[in-house]
């Protein structure tokens, strides 16, 4: 088997990481896993938490020793039965001791990682995703396995299929591909800077997902970016709690403790975990820093407010996946400790992240310009990112060149350029030529999909989705200048701003849950809520209001609103 010819683009990057050099360019976890191990064998790698039946957790610690050894062994393995440089390698395996140890082993031999959730992407898309994409080999445990055979996953392309985290009938483990000794010094990766290293699809909430490609030098730029911007520290000061796949890959960057959260990565969402189990697992292994959802975080914060339970360990909790809003940013802030604070990321599947913004700055500067409809806030790009407002199309834009740059304060398109930055999808010109700006030097600026501004300390405030803006004859409507300010009525738990086709034109809608703390009518809600919009500039005509018992969610992160169902739910009302 030997892989798919590298795909040829011009970028750069350069940095260092903490106390051990890291090759700015290419990928190098592996090396820093076996520099780890070599120093410290007995370094905590990971500890694994799994929930019993009567809700008691047991914990399952595996060491950077192991670590190592395992993932050089099996490395030797892979080689050796042609998985090389290129392979395209499905991953499906949710966060475990031999999901570091595979990814571990991937990255050494220099194949690529083709990333994909069953759950949030649902197991029709899958087939299709990975028809795209064609995967050689199918790295997966005993469900997805279950799951490959009945939706026909990689019929077309997979020649080679392992089972990890259990066993699967006629098929081979991570153990039987393994050598019996790791060898004295590991064979590199014979990889360039744009070899392709991670191929991630994007949630699909606009359209089919598209396979994002994170090349050898985007990876590297990402992992170094996110080290030095979350302040994690190095060795045994990480310890990292991931509830998202694949961010386990940080802390193991840092030398530090992966946590893997007692969760159901793969039949669930985040806002499904259980939030008791979750506050016991910080508790128990000092949890100090964590990436989660919002949806995730309001059930966290909301049990640790009726327990009265604090989690002082925690330093620094990073939410990303969808807007974070001022109430949860107030709420996470009460159960961290002193020295514990919020920090929300802006960024997309190509670009993450992008901005940051604390929630101290949130609470005190932002969120009541926020709540009188002037956008949200997430802060500055992170270093070496660069920003830029241009004017909104639905066009492609060939060159960076061919478009002007808006000045401070004006609403237009986001686009932004990093060396971490995706800088094309597999196989698909026409995404790429929709969603990329060349630039003259050969880097590439990448098309974020949202509206919004840069104001005078180049903080970005976003105003949603380009495509979910509602036109109307003499203004437009955009969803994070609508939103919170319906949301400020005690009435509102979430509200959702939709456009309504309606006798050739189009009705902006504004969808409203309801929040349980007012129970008076609808009706009275209503006219309160008209009597709010006149107030703002933002909001000002709106007058359709829709209550909805629950307003549908992504199934990745629990949190975005899920537009086109919300959609098809106001066409079912309609037509009933």
């Amino acid at each position: 088997m030997t892989g798919r010819a590298p795909l040829e683009h011009p970028h750069t990057g350069a940095a260092t990481h903490g106390d051990i050099p890291v090759t700015p360019d290419r990928v190098r976890v592996a090396d820093l896993v076996l520099e780890v191990a070599r120093a410290h064998p007995d370094r905590v790698a990971l500890v694994r938490t799994t929930k019993r039946r009567d809700g008691s957790l047991v914990h399952h610690e595996r060491t950077y020793g192991e670590l190592s050894d395992r993932a050089e062994r099996l490395a030797a393995g892979l080689r050796a039965n042609g998985i090389r440089e290129g392979t395209l390698c499905s991953f499906m395996v949710p966060p475990s001791f031999d999901a570091l140890v595979l990814g571990t082993a991937l990255f050494r031999i220099g194949a690529t990682l083709v990333g994909i959730e069953p759950f949030s992407h649902g197991l029709r898309r899958v087939t299709r995703c990975l028809d795209r994409v064609g995967p050689e080999v199918f790295f997966g445990t005993p469900s997805a396995h279950l799951a490959k055979r009945l939706f026909g996953w990689g019929r077309r392309t997979v020649r080679q299929q392992y089972v990890v985290d259990g066993t699967f009938p006629g098929l081979e483990t991570l153990d039987d591909l393994m050598v019996d000794t790791a060898p004295a010094e590991p064979t590199q990766a014979d990889v360039d800077p744009g070899d392709p290293a991670v191929i991630a699809f994007t949630t699909g909430s606009t359209g089919m997902p598209k396979p994002t490609v994170l090349r050898q030098r985007n990876f590297a730029a990402m992992i170094e970016l996110v080290g030095d911007q979350w302040s994690l520290g190095n060795g045994d000061d990480v310890v990292d709690m991931p509830t998202f796949p694949m961010f386990w890959i940080i802390a193991l960057s840092a030398g530090g403790q992966v946590v893997v959260p007692p969760m159901d990565f793969t039949m669930k969402g985040p806002g499904d975990a259980d939030p008791a189990a979750l506050l016991r697992t910080i508790e128990e292994h000092g949890v100090r820093s964590m990436f989660a959802s919002p949806a995730l975080l309001r059930n966290l914060s909301e049990h640790a407010r009726q327990g009265s339970i604090k989690i002082p360990s925690v330093r620094r909790v990073v939410a990303g996946g969808a807007e974070v809003q001022g109430p949860l940013f107030a709420a996470v802030r009460d159960m961290l400790g002193s020295e514990g604070e919020l920090y929300s990321n802006y960024g997309a599947t190509e670009a993450l992240p992008l901005c940051e913004i604390d929630g101290t700055t949130v609470l005190e500067e932002t969120w009541e310009r926020t709540e009188r409809g002037e956008g949200l806030c997430v802060g500055r790009g992170l270093p070496g990112v660069e920003l830029r407002i241009v004017p909104a199309t639905e066009k492609p834009i060939a060159g960076i060149d061919d478009v002007e740059a808006l000045p401070t304060g004006e609403i237009g398109e986001v686009i932004a350029r990093s060396p971490h930055i995706s800088e094309d999808y597999f196989d698909a010109p026409g995404p790429t030529a929709a969603n990329k700006i060349a630039a003259p030097d050969g880097s590439v600026w990448h098309r974020l999909g949202d509206v919004g501004s840069l104001d005078e300390q180049g903080r970005l405030w976003l105003g949603g989705r380009r495509s979910h803006q509602v036109v109307t004859p003499g203004k437009i409507y955009r969803p994070l200048q609508v939103e919170p300010v319906v949301a400020t009525h005690k009435a509102v738990r979430r509200a959702a701003l939709v456009a309504v086709p309606c006798m050739g034109s189009t009705v902006p809608v504004v969808c409203i849950e309801r929040s349980g703390e007012d129970d008076r009518d609808t009706g009275v809600i209503t006219a309160e809520l008209r009597n709010m919009m006149g107030r703002h500039e933002a909001t000002r005509g709106l007058t359709a209001f829709v209550e909805m018992r629950r307003l549908p969610v992504d199934r990745r992160h629990n949190a975005k609103i899920d537009r086109p169902a919300l959609g098809a739910a106001l066409a079912r009302r309609r037509k009933g």
